[in-house]
């Protein structure tokens, strides 16, 4: 039985818990060992001397998903990229439009020079992240907090807020292109950098 398995029958069975409790009704030959494992991946908490809290679905996924560590693990490296589509328009009106992402699942867009995909890699691997690149077959699921890569052979930046992000213009570009979601983030940018974009997006009202 997984840990995972366990977490979803301990979830059913008891939300608190003694480690005599635990060893009565799931016999282990190392019950203390299968207890700090499970504290220490987040499905459990360890609430006083041998007593343990069942961590809720929610509590898990916030202890496992880091949106601003994703964003900040950005600043830890040298190499040149680009947060783009979403991400581009997420900063440049800062942090006032976000669409299509939630806590369980949380892409973070990136441009990246293609002859620094193998350091990218590298990077991301020996922070334990997970990542995919764009138009590669996917081997596993994606979900929580992930990257998504894409390779090119150059590109240009911005910074905002110390972040290297695609230029204002093609995040508005990006933003035309899909006018149908990102029509509001629109407006929010014409307001923010007086573009002369001409834009003025309301929710239709109706009286029933």
């Amino acid at each position: 039985m997984s840990y995972c398995e366990l977490w979803s029958i301990l979830w059913n069975w008891k939300k608190k818990f003694t480690v005599n409790e635990f060893t009565s009704v799931f016999p282990s030959p190392d019950p203390n060992k299968v207890l700090h494992d499970m504290t220490k991946k987040g499905f459990l908490q360890n609430i006083g001397w041998g007593r343990y809290r069942v961590s809720s679905p929610t509590e898990y996924v916030s202890k496992r998903i880091s949106v601003s560590e994703a964003y900040g693990l950005l600043k830890q490296t040298r190499m040149k990229y680009a947060l783009t589509g979403p991400d581009a328009v997420f900063m440049w009106t800062k942090g006032g439009y976000q669409v299509d992402r939630f806590l369980g699942f949380y892409p973070i867009h990136l441009k990246v020079r293609r002859a620094n995909l193998g350091k990218w890699r590298y990077f991301l691997r020996s922070r334990r992240q997970r990542f995919h690149v764009k138009d590669r077959p996917v081997k596993q699921t994606l979900f929580g907090t992930f990257y998504i890569l894409y390779p090119e052979v150059d590109f240009r930046v911005d910074d905002v807020e110390g972040f290297m992000v695609d230029p204002l213009v093609t995040a508005v570009e990006f933003c035309r292109s899909r006018s149908y979601s990102y029509e509001p983030a629109l407006e929010m940018l014409d307001e923010l950098y007086n573009i002369g974009l001409d834009v003025k997006y309301k929710e239709a009202r109706t009286n029933l």
